[in-house]
């Protein structure tokens, strides 16, 4: 009876954490007493810990009412120590990024209380956990959406690519701008070092397909650098953060058999363009308050804004006019000349229609943007897609028991959603010829009027 009392007590704690709505985040204790060296350890992913971590902490210890908060390298490559003054006490905590798979063995280890990891946990490091399911919302948070635009010469007569016409650009299976249809011209191929999270994001996204960076890549440390030698060379191609394009000409991207996308922060945030990926913190260690605090933080409006800061795409719901593609339904068009389409849409496990934790996350996000005064009177609508199946009708059933699935979720919150449809296998964002990928077209768009 211990046991199970117990577990419940874990569970309704770590549940108040799931999702903050506002973060309330106490001033720290007067008379607080620390145990141990740091406030709390994260390991993990050179993407997240390069930089938005670090500055996360930072605005997190100056939400508690610490002073001089310093970021500060230590003598191991690719960690820091934040560190900040309240009363007598100095408080730090302990980054490191060397890569997301040290994060999980960190959370087994104790030596870490978060995992960053710029992908989700393998099922051989969710198995590590064996007393619990790693994938639970009260262990696995999105911590915010990256996504990286392909970038050419201004003057290059291109406007879209392939990711798989990239990968063979960044391999030099493709030589020539000519080759493409373009000018006769040699391709010069820049990418960022080994160390950057941006070229992280453009192994997973890109070359793990089949490709190899060719080893004539100029490499860079810094984004603005390499946007700036690309904006300034013929026949340059590279890849920066969506922040960093510059006077360079960024890309429609497709996969194959569906649309091309242009790396707006809309298309990344819906996650319907094609390098765009989630980042993750894990959290197994629900006993030391500060770690699952600064979770609560990090997705709250305030470190939401943190990471639109450093580069990365927030979670925060934005509305926006979006035009639809041309193949769309007579509705479907209709729909988007009248409405406005949100910077959110729900995603489902890779198997069954259940929710995933972003998804159930979002749900609360909606119902904080639905609430706001100048939301309130307006009307929410949703609608389904599905992955490619054996006949259109089975698509279509299944986009509409999604789109059920989510109006259930919404109800349970209060929200009704005015209008609901499915468009079966429509539209798709991602290719159907691998499943991995074909899991993105599963999706409900939230369109409000």
């Amino acid at each position: 009876m211990q046991g199970k009392a117990s577990l419940l007590l874990t569970l309704v704690f770590a549940s108040f954490f799931y999702f903050p709505a506002n973060a309330q985040i106490q001033p720290f204790d007067e008379n607080m007493n620390l145990v141990g060296e740091y406030l709390f350890k994260i390991k993990g992913s050179n993407t997240i810990g390069a930089h938005l971590a670090p500055n996360l902490v930072k605005q997190y210890m100056a939400a508690k009412g610490a002073t001089k908060i310093n970021i500060q390298e230590t003598d191991q490559e690719n960690e820091q120590i934040v560190s900040g003054n309240f009363g007598t006490s100095l408080i730090k905590v302990h980054v490191a990024a060397h890569g997301s798979g040290t994060g999980y063995k960190g959370l087994v280890s104790g030596d870490a209380d978060i995992a960053a990891s710029s992908r989700p946990a393998k099922s051989k490091e969710a198995n590590l956990f064996s007393s619990l399911d790693l994938y639970s919302p009260n262990f696995e948070h999105v911590l915010a959406i990256d996504g990286l635009a392909v970038i050419v010469h201004p003057g290059l007569n291109l406007e879209t690519l392939s990711i798989e016409t990239v990968g063979q650009i960044f391999s030099s299976e493709i030589t020539n701008w000519s080759e493409l249809g373009g000018p006769d011209l040699e391709i010069n191929v820049h990418a960022r070092d080994n160390k950057s999270g941006t070229f992280d994001t453009f192994k997973s996204l890109v070359l793990k397909r089949g490709y190899k960076l060719t080893e004539s890549a100029k490499r860079y440390e810094s984004n603005d650098v390499l946007a700036n030698t690309v904006a300034t060379t013929p026949g340059a191609i590279g890849f920066t953060a969506l922040a960093n394009i510059g006077n360079a000409k960024a890309l429609n991207i497709s996969d194959t058999g569906a649309s091309p996308l242009f790396p707006t922060k809309m298309n990344v945030a819906t996650e319907d363009y094609p390098l765009a990926r989630r980042l993750f913190f894990y959290s197994t260690n629900n006993s030391n308050p500060y770690a699952q605090e600064f979770i609560n933080f990090a997705l709250s409006a305030q470190g939401q804004n943190v990471v639109e800061n450093i580069g990365f795409v927030s979670q925060d719901i934005i509305s926006l006019k979006s035009s639809a593609a041309d193949a769309m339904p007579a509705g479907y068009k209709l729909l988007s000349e009248q409405s406005q389409r949100l910077s959110v849409n729900f995603r489902f496990k890779e198997t069954g229609y259940k929710l995933d934790n972003k998804a159930l996350a979002d749900v609360r996000r909606l119902k904080a943007f639905m609430d706001k005064e100048e939301n309130r009177n307006k009307k929410l609508l949703l609608i389904g897609f599905s992955g490619q199946t054996e006949n259109e009708l089975r698509a279509n059933v299944i986009s509409e028991l999604r789109v059920q699935k989510v109006r259930k979720a919404l109800r349970e919150l209060g929200l009704k959603a005015h209008a609901v449809t499915g468009y079966g296998d429509l539209n798709p964002v991602a290719s159907n010829e691998n499943e991995k990928y074909a899991t993105k077209n599963h999706r409900v768009e939230v369109w409000i009027k």
